[in-house]
Order: C-alpha cells, then structure tokens, then sequence
C-alpha cells in the first residue's frame, strides 16, 4: 500500500472563474526532514507554514522558510522543498491560477527570485483566509471568495511588494500578452501576433514573459484555452469540434491531443466525468 503524503487533501477544481481558478486544498503535519520533489506542476502552489521551518529549492537557489510565512512554487519551474529535522513543517497548501494569478503575485512582489512570501508585520490574516478555504472547502464561493482575500492579503502585507515608483516596464508587457490572449483566444492567433501588439521582438518578448511568470507566451495561450474547453465541455449540447473552433483551433485532432497532453484525458473523457455527477 502506498504511504499517503497529506493529513487532508480536497481536489475541488473550481475553475468557473477566469481572473482566479482554486484546484486543490490540503494541509499537513510532516515528520522531521520530510521533503517532497523534485516536481514540475502545471499551476501556482502556496504553502502556508503553520509552524515549523524548512527550506524552498528553486532554480537551483535555496530559501529558507519559517511560520507564519508562505513560499509559491511557479508553474514550469522544477521545485524542491524540505523541512527542518528538529522543527519540522506543519502547512496548509492551495493549488491555483488564473488570468490575474501572475499579475496578483507580481503586485505582492513574488516571481521565481523573491518566493518567499515575508509578511511586513505579524498578522493572522492569511493563516484565516486559507484556513478558511481548508475547512469550507466544498464551498465553491466561499473558497474563492478567500482567495480573492487572500491575495487582498498577500499585496498588502508584503515586505516584497514593489514601491509604487517603481514601475517594472516588464509588467506593462506581461499585461498586455494576457490582456491579448484573453480577448483573442478564439482566434488562431500566433506568437508573433502577440509580439506585434506588444511591439516587441519575438524573441525578447518569449524571454522576458517565461523569466517573470515560468510560462512561455505559447504555454500560456494554452493553458488559457484549456481552461475555456474545460468550461464547454461540462455543456453536453456543444459538440467537442465546436468546442475546438470555439477557442482557436481550426482542427479537432489537434485539440483534442492538446487537451489530453494538459489534462491527462481526452475531451470526451473530460465531459464524462465531469457531466455525471
């Protein structure tokens, strides 16, 4: 029998939102050293220490994690993390994303370099909005209503977040390649097209874009229209090829291999399981 890694584990999947998307909850108290990775996710994961301490290992750089902080692990990005054998971590987790997630994050001073989040002054107010989400979690708004505090939370009580004066040229473009993808999405619409709205170069728009969020532009256009197809497919009355040409792809085939690459199932198998509740 396999040895379970969690005290609790909720997969609530709540993706009926663009700007945030709540997947997962659990929460767990680990043993001294316990460690989980090397892994690479498909979205944003936040841990939550309760207490405890450990380290996060990412892009080959460590950062030390103590209670009452959090460190985000990007999508994309293979993370490591370990807890501390004299003092070891207990953490409530949440896995998400969403159209704003990144642009949130950002706004809180947490990418890839800075993934720790430090609050500037003792506070219970994320330990309430994602405990909140852990004890309610079949409760799709009260979950994302806490998200949405949380990241309330989390901009406002940052001992990263950017001074105001400091505008990132960089979160201008990041803006404005997601601003593009979600209103053209159900076009066939192709990088350089995003390249040319931003007025940049291809190349140094893919670079910049994958260095502040951990996805390329092209994984993020997918990872959009995945989430779209997966709101179409819980309609029975839309056929599957219709939900293809509905968010940009103009062949069926090659939809339908995307979405089986990013989900782990099929179009038809997504709509089975999600329609026979």
């Amino acid at each position: 029998m396999a040895t379970r890694h969690y005290d609790e584990c909720y997969f609530v999947n709540y993706d009926s939102y663009d700007d945030l998307v709540l997947y997962e909850v659990g929460c767990q108290k680990c043993p001294p050293d316990y460690s989980f990775g090397p892994i690479i996710r498909n979205n944003y994961v936040l841990h939550y220490i309760l207490s405890g301490s450990g380290s996060l290992y990412l892009d080959n750089r460590e950062f030390p994690v103590y209670a009452e902080q959090a460190f985000i692990t990007p999508p994309n990005l293979v993370s490591f993390y370990k807890g501390s054998t004299s003092d070891p971590w207990n953490y409530i987790w949440i896995h998400f994303n969403g159209r704003k997630a990144m642009d949130l994050l950002a706004q809180a001073g947490i990418s890839k370099e800075t993934p720790v989040f430090i609050p500037a002054a003792p506070s219970d107010g994320l330990k309430d909005c994602i405990t909140e989400i852990l004890r309610h979690n079949s409760e799709e708004y009260t979950c994302i209503g806490n998200l949405y505090r949380l990241f309330h939370f989390l901009i406002n009580n940052s001992s990263n977040r950017p001074a105001p004066e400091e505008s990132d040229k960089s979160l201008v473009y990041i803006k404005s390649v997601i601003e593009y993808i979600t209103k053209k999405y159900r076009e066939p619409i192709k990088i350089q097209d995003i390249a040319d709205y931003c007025g940049l170069d291809r190349s140094y728009l893919s670079k910049m874009f994958k260095n502040a969020t951990s996805y390329s532009p092209q994984e993020y256009l997918i990872f959009y229209r995945i989430q779209k197809a997966k709101q179409l497919l819980i309609k029975e009355e839309i056929p599957v090829q219709n939900v293809a040409y509905s968010i940009g792809y103009t062949d069926p085939f090659a939809f339908s291999k995307v979405f089986k690459r990013e989900t782990g199932f099929s179009p038809t198998q997504y709509r089975s399981r999600h329609t026979a509740r």
